[in-house]
């Protein structure tokens, strides 16, 4: 606010001037002159302000100093009346970059295009001015220039079947990587980058086609084999389970045989002629029998006297 200060000071120099003059004069203290005076410095303030809208910073450039590293923020702020304010947007910007010729490992040519998100760093920003004045002198001369040359670096050393390929991932990787520090040395800060179409010819085009039909055709071809290697692995274990039941049912029977031939002999063992008689003598119902077997002569007697 100092050079606004000044020019108060200056108006309200002249006004008490111009006021004393007149009184020396012999007239009124209170002129037009005065008034115009007051009019003149009001007409002057937007010569010692300026704003910096939202999402800028003002890059200031004097003729007596040049451009200052000292940037102005958003808002209003005084300045000389002989200075000039840039404004430098600080917002994340897109840059769609197409026709980006590259060469691979296998001596083959890659087209690309890409969108590439940046902004510019809002402390070195005088830098982006002093060099390039606008963005869009800084898209041009800085960021197609400088993702040209780090994809190079990078598709130099991979063949493009990979490139176009299981290698895309690596390729995003290291352009991030890269951008990130090379853009930083001039004071912008790298966001992203979409790889939106690579393109290598019909050709290469076809025989990536082929080779992803063929792949295909291998992994199909693996998985039929793995499905029969493990059906057969399933049938056989389910065999081998059937024969295991088997001989443990056969064992199973066999330890029952043996049981039940050792409980025979156990009992035919303890089958003696006092337990013959006592299990004889447990089941007599208390009746003697009828007719009783004598010697060899075939006789019989009548146990009850009753005569036949």
């Amino acid at each position: 606010m100092g050079f606004l200060a000044l020019g108060f000071i200056l108006a309200l120099i002249i006004f008490i001037g111009l006021g004393v003059l007149n009184k020396s004069r012999g007239k009124k203290f209170f002129s037009p002159l005065q008034i115009l005076s007051i009019v003149g410095f009001a007409a002057l303030i937007p010569a010692f302000i300026t704003k910096v809208p939202a999402n800028c910073v003002g890059i200031v450039y004097s003729p007596f100093k040049g451009t200052s590293e000292s940037v102005l923020s958003e808002g209003f702020h005084s300045k000389s009346p002989f200075d000039q304010v840039y404004m430098i947007s600080t917002e994340v910007q897109t840059k769609s970059v197409t026709n980006l010729t590259t060469q691979t490992k296998d001596s083959q040519f890659v087209n690309s295009q890409l969108d590439i998100k940046y902004r510019v760093n809002t402390k070195d920003a005088h830098l982006i001015y002093k060099q390039y004045k606008t963005l869009d002198n800084m898209s041009n001369s800085l960021i197609i220039p400088t993702t040209q040359r780090v994809l190079e670096l990078i598709t130099t050393k991979y063949n493009v079947m990979d490139i176009l390929g299981e290698k895309r991932p690596d390729i995003y990787s290291s352009l991030e990587k890269n951008l990130t520090t090379e853009l930083a040395k001039y004071g912008v800060e790298f966001y992203s980058i979409s790889i939106t179409d690579m393109d290598a010819g019909a050709e290469i085009e076809q025989a990536i086609t082929a080779e992803a039909v063929a792949k295909k055709a291998v992994e199909t071809a693996e998985q039929e084999l793995l499905k029969t290697k493990t059906e057969a692995k399933q049938k056989s274990v389910e065999a081998q389970a059937e024969q295991d039941a088997a001989k443990i049912a056969a064992e199973t029977l066999k330890i029952q045989a043996q049981a039940e031939k050792d409980a025979n002999a156990l009992k035919t063992k303890t089958l003696t002629d006092s337990i013959l008689r006592e299990k004889y003598i447990e089941k007599w119902d208390g009746k003697l029998p009828t007719y009783v077997g004598g010697d060899n002569s075939g006789l019989m007697f009548n146990m009850t006297g009753e005569n036949q």
